[in-house]
């Protein structure tokens, strides 16, 4: 790896203490994956509420817009990545935060379909993609704030933070819905409750962003802006510079889409296949996914620091592997233990099968979890400074959001229009994921390089 112009990141005194910067960033990035996923969770009630009630299932395209916010990503995080590498870290992802909540907020007062007619969708896909415009530049801004902060030997350790609020946000919307459902009424619930936890993102926004204005610029943005070596055109650079664009395709394809299809797949596929092929009580499959969340979410920062010091790129490969083989099993063992005798009809199942489906839950999560830990410390390691929030941006959104994002989309699309097997049927949206996951292995393997031990200050990197 060349070397040119290297900024030293040592002499530049830090502004804020690395706890403060973790936490900070890490409360804003939670709020905004409880924000994102908060949609997808409540997708069935959204459906009755916000679709003609013509008694036909409007389930499919609520699903249809609730991830169109995956499909707007790459598009935020070329506005956002910007803004990041031309004004500043801190000033992006505070905008994106804002919007992002605000986005949330006006889910929770959109009118029914019954008051408003076909306005009611119209407006939930309009916020879906505001919301899918600021996640792109929260997360990138928020793994690269605490990077640029970060002792070089800690990196993976202390992005690990960073990615454990994808659990951790889903676990806390998990819990608002189910604490939402347990106070009220199923019918109060479908009327106003599910209103509820989307009005409760304002007031945790307006915290978040409190917490985060109190913090300075990263230290190695500053000393770029000092000499003068920002970048005028970011987006431009991104596409231009020989050799990243063929290092964005490779993090998209060796690392960003599997990652993300796995992850919607553990948790959202799951989620579905437990509720509409399972045949389980929504109160129970929301257990299952609240434990095996709750118990995986350690792992995330676990991995990182593993990260740290054998590499990212056995432990990503590994989650991978272990993905692969694991995705397919559970969903196998999710019907047979919950429903072995193929009732048609929602079911209760005994204790211990629900602990067995939350073990088998947790254990592919946890494969999840070696995919995810380190793949923010290695997504910007691979790129230069002056355009690492754009480049990474834009492959991270690209793989995570339009690529993996649309895993719970196409896995239930293929579901409900692919003829197979009665007995295939349940299992054959999991193609989509399986084959993303499968072409990761081989990019990984064959063509990424291995990052950890990769200079951040270096403006220039090897392709």
């Amino acid at each position: 790896m060349s070397t040119v112009n290297t900024i030293s990141a040592e002499n530049t005194p830090a502004k804020n203490n690395i706890f403060q910067v973790i936490i900070a960033s890490s409360v804003g990035t939670l709020i905004e994956w409880y924000d994102m996923f908060l949609a997808i969770i409540l997708a069935s009630v959204l459906s009755t509420q916000l679709f003609p009630n013509d008694g036909s299932s409007h389930f499919l395209e609520t699903l249809a817009v609730v991830v169109s916010s995956f499909m707007f990503r790459p598009i935020g995080s070329l506005i956002f990545g910007s803004i990041g590498d031309r004004i500043g870290r801190k000033y992006s992802f505070l905008v994106s935060l804002i919007m992002m909540g605000a986005a949330t907020f006006m889910i929770g007062c959109i009118p029914t379909y019954e008051s408003v007619g076909w306005f009611a969708p119209v407006l939930l896909l309009v916020c879906r993609i505001m919301q899918g415009l600021a996640i792109s530049g929260e997360y990138a801004g928020a793994v690269i704030y605490v990077a640029e902060h970060a002792p070089a030997k800690k990196r993976g350790f202390y992005t690990g933070f960073i990615q454990a609020t994808v659990p951790i946000g889903l676990l806390l919307c998990l819990s608002v819905v189910f604490l939402t459902k347990s106070f009220l009424s199923e019918e109060m619930f479908n009327s106003f409750g599910w209103r509820i936890p989307f009005l409760f993102s304002g007031f945790l926004v307006i915290l978040s962003y409190f917490i985060r204005q109190r913090l300075h610029e990263s230290p190695i943005f500053e000393q770029l802006k000092k000499e003068g070596k920002t970048s005028k055109s970011p987006v431009k650079e991104a596409f231009s510079t020989p050799g990243n664009v063929k290092l964005m395709l490779k993090a998209i394809f060796g690392g960003n889409a599997a990652q993300s299809t796995i992850m919607q797949t553990t948790l959202f596929v799951t989620l579905f296949f437990l509720q509409r092929a399972v045949n389980l009580p929504y109160e129970t499959v929301l257990i299952v996914i609240l434990c095996s969340t709750l118990f995986s979410s350690f792992f995330y920062q676990w991995f990182g620091a593993l990260s740290d010091k054998i590499g990212r790129k056995p432990v990503m490969l590994g989650g991978m592997i272990a993905s692969f083989i694991l995705i397919p099993l559970s969903f196998y063992l999710y019907m047979k233990i919950g429903n072995p005798g193929g009732l048609t009809e929602v079911h209760s199942i005994s204790n211990l099968a629900v602990v067995g489906i939350i073990a088998i839950s947790l254990i592919t999560s946890i494969a999840g979890a070696a995919t995810y830990g380190p793949l923010g410390a290695f997504m910007l390691e691979i790129f230069p400074t002056k355009i690492r929030y754009t480049s990474m941006g834009f492959a991270q959104n690209m793989g995570n959001g339009f690529i993996g994002g649309a895993t719970t989309f196409i896995t239930e699309l293929i579901k409900m229009t692919l003829i197979v097997s009665a007995a295939m049927s349940p299992y054959v949206g999991l193609a989509y994921p399986l084959i993303l996951i499968f072409i990761a292995i081989l990019v990984n393997y064959f063509t990424i390089p291995e990052t950890y031990k990769n200079d951040l200050t270096e403006e220039e990197k090897n392709d």
